[in-house]
């Protein structure tokens, strides 16, 4: 995380000095995007979700309209990518192609119900938010039930579940904070980081985009920092290496690279 850290600072200077190339993805818009490990971009609009290249090339497209709008997708890996399905009580598992793996997996059929958030762990594990009685419940592929750990804090309310590279998990309340668990669902640590945008948790970092600025908070040193953005309207902005991808509110996807050839 000291390079990921690095590579940020890095990258915000390239762009204070003016020394990148822009490319915004064609005919694309999108609610939200996510990457992967290998620097794949994905779009999600509605039901339909896309995946494009790091130089963004488009690559797959894939839409169920039967389950309706996707809640969240989760690439951790991208070999099997799992897309939740909040109101339909679904999941759905793809390869790298965005071809289906198995057939809808219904919660409800399973006796798993209210379930707000599902993410997919590095572990070949489920995990599951149910909203009604606070538990966060972990299964394995097949659905057998590992565990289900109460959570108890009052007025707890997360809206991102996010799987983190050492099989921990976080949960981003914008009223609450951010709350970290460790893979066997044990709640460890709570970091003050307050906001209703999207956001990116990493080992050491979490950085979220508002107000046209990049919120940067070090949750092992403590420490916050800021970095404005030279462009405008941006809502959520993702980072792969040399870079910079930007979800701009009027849907549309920018992919901006230091550019090694300009002075």
């Amino acid at each position: 995380m000291i390079f990921f850290r690095f590579c940020l600072i890095y990258f915000f200077s390239s762009l204070l000095c003016g020394s990148y190339a822009q490319i915004q993805i064609p005919n694309v818009n999108a609610d939200y995007i996510k990457n992967d490990p290998y620097g794949n971009i994905y779009a999600v609009k509605d039901a339909h979700l896309s995946k494009f290249s790091p130089n963004g090339k488009l690559l797959y497209n894939f839409s169920d309209f039967t389950l309706g709008t996707i809640s969240s997708v989760d690439v951790f890996n991208p070999m099997k990518i799992m897309i939740f399905y909040k109101d339909a009580g679904a999941i759905l598992f793809l390869n790298e192609q965005l071809a289906i793996i198995n057939s809808p997996i219904s919660l409800h059929d399973a006796n798993y119900f209210s379930i707000s958030l599902a993410s997919y762990s590095a572990a070949n594990q489920i995990h599951l938010y149910q909203h009604s009685n606070k538990y966060l419940i972990t299964l394995d592929f097949n659905m057998r039930e590992i565990s289900k750990t109460p959570i108890n804090f009052p007025y707890f309310d997360p809206k991102q579940m996010i799987e983190l590279e050492e099989k921990s998990l976080a949960f981003q309340d914008p009223e609450l904070g951010v709350f970290l668990f460790d893979p066997f669902g044990t709640f460890y640590k709570s970091i003050p980081v307050f906001t209703s945008n999207p956001v990116e948790v990493t080992t050491e970092l979490i950085y979220y985009t508002n107000n046209n600025e990049v919120n940067i908070y070090n949750y092992i040193s403590m420490s916050n920092e800021k970095q404005k953005l030279p462009f405008s309207n941006v809502a959520q902005t993702l980072f792969y290496r040399n870079k910079m991808i930007l979800l701009l509110q009027n849907n549309t996807i920018w992919i901006y690279e230091k550019n090694e050839n300009r002075k």
